[in-house]
């Protein structure tokens, strides 16, 4: 059944109407009206007042009507949309059925950082475009701006002349007005609908209703949307970390080698996030045996495979017979090659010789090792640059004795930067104290000890990296 008002029909009534008024008025004027007909053009003119009132009601409801089935059509079909980015499209696009615009954005708050961005816009030029969205990358402060303005006092807002208006943030040379509303999910503001007109008073208060309710309307979907983009991120992520820790934990010792009259030990614990702790026993030959500690920049999937590559390079190059400084400049190079300079590892590489009872060792921008004789502590500092950022890097190496009841104790800084929730560092005395009352226990349980008491002074709240140590004790 259709609805729809007979408007044209209710027209011609009036216009009728209006034209026996207009005869009788004449009649009036020329004296010819009798009582009967004065009677009749007072019920006309009421008849034509009501009518026109009624006429502009129904125009009025007709409107509404053709508004809300507007709303109802944009809603189902936002309803069904869980891709945040073509969803932010489709809003867009939908908007102008409800206020025309020349240009608009879609604004959104970014809950880690707090700040605006910019997520989606339309009809912006290119080099516009580009530069607005520069602008947002790093997120806007909530407050700066008409954006911002409507965010931080969570109220709409219609700027008849962007020129006089301080708080405008220039985007487009063809923008004159501008009108912003707030988008509010339940209690919270989440971001913020920005229109710009071509033309100056493009925008009344009038637009404000529909396009407060367009606002409301769409902060469902956005919510929607957003959680499922971050479900599937933190799915991705899960699932990355569970490769990650696959693969750092196939490059780690299983067992410990038998190297007499040497005792060895070594440990990772690794965070929710997984990084690239590397620590290793490489058997090179019967009478030397190579130690290394590394720690490779970055989390996850990335910093797993730098990690095995590191190792795969190390190990490779350790049995070449080269000297050490050798080793870790061909080292450096590959990995210089064949990663970004972002990525790069700071390492500890050592042979030591049982015959002879010497480490021979260059330190590649790690934190230094120590070797603990009785009441002395030695770091075993020498060496050089981080490797992976600088091809030409040289590393200079350095040869240390070993007696019966030294201690060398390698770790990464996940051990000496632990924190308290005091936020005190764990730091290089606590372990050397450790080191010294463990040291008459075997190296497996030296490590495990510290293990355990770094992570009994570091709060949850701050770990945020690996915890690995291994340590080497002479007999």
């Amino acid at each position: 059944m259709n609805h729809t008002p007979d408007f044209g029909g209710i027209a011609e009534r009036l216009a009728e109407l209006g034209h026996l008024a207009h005869e009788t008025a004449d009649s009036l004027q020329r004296d010819q009206i009798s009582t009967e007909q004065l009677k009749l053009l007072l019920e006309v003119s009421r008849e034509t007042l009501r009518g026109a009132v009624v006429l502009d009601l129904l125009r009025e409801a007709d409107h509404k009507r053709q508004e809300n089935e507007t709303f109802l059509r944009i809603g189902t079909k936002l309803s069904s949309m869980l891709n945040l980015d073509e969803l932010l499209r489709t809003i867009i696009e939908s908007l102008r059925q409800v206020v025309d615009y020349g240009a608009a954005g879609i604004f959104l708050i970014n809950r880690e950082t707090n700040q605006i961005e910019a997520d989606f816009l339309l009809g912006y030029e290119k080099s516009d475009r580009q530069q607005l969205q520069r602008k947002f990358k790093d997120g806007v402060p909530i407050g700066e701006g008409i954006v911002g303005w409507v965010i931080q006092h969570s109220a709409p807002v219609v700027v008849p002349d962007v020129l006089q208006d301080k708080r405008y943030i220039w985007a487009r040379d063809a923008t004159r007005s501008e009108i912003a509303v707030p988008i509010i999910a339940g209690r919270e503001i989440i971001g913020c609908l920005n229109l710009e007109s071509n033309e100056l008073g493009g925008f009344t208060e009038k637009d404000i209703e529909p396009l407060q309710t367009f606002a409301s309307l769409v902060s469902v979907a956005l919510e929607r949307a957003r959680f499922h983009r971050e479900s599937i991120a933190k799915k991705r992520l899960e699932e990355e970390l569970s490769i990650a820790r696959r693969i750092q934990l196939s490059f780690l010792p299983t067992t410990m080698p038998q190297f007499e009259p040497y005792d060895l030990g070594g440990l990772n614990f690794p965070t929710l996030e997984v990084g690239g702790d590397y620590y290793d026993f490489i058997p090179i030959t019967e009478t030397d045996l190579g130690v290394a500690i590394g720690d490779v920049a970055g989390k996850g999937v990335g910093a797993a495979i730098l990690m095995a590559s590191f190792r795969a390079s190390l190990r490779l190059e350790s049995r070449s017979n080269y000297a050490i400084s050798i080793i870790l400049q061909k080292v450096n190079r590959f990995l210089c090659e064949s990663n970004p300079p972002e990525q790069f590892v700071t390492a500890f590489y050592g042979v030591i010789d049982r015959r002879h009872h010497i480490l021979t060792y260059s330190n590649a921008g790690h934190n230094p090792p120590f070797l603990v004789r009785n009441s002395q502590v030695i770091p075993l500092d020498t060496g050089g640059l981080l490797l992976g950022s600088f091809s030409d890097a040289e590393y200079e190496e350095a040869r240390v004795h070993l007696y019966p009841g030294d201690i060398m104790i390698f770790y990464t800084d996940g051990v000496t930067e632990a924190r308290n929730e005091q936020e005190e560092e764990f730091g290089v005395r606590r372990l050397l104290d450790l080191v010294q009352t463990y040291r008459d226990l075997g190296a497996m349980d030296m490590v495990r000890r510290i293990s355990r008491e770094v992570q009994h002074f570091e709060s949850d709240a701050f770990t945020q990296d690996d915890l690995t140590i291994s340590i080497v004790k002479v007999r």
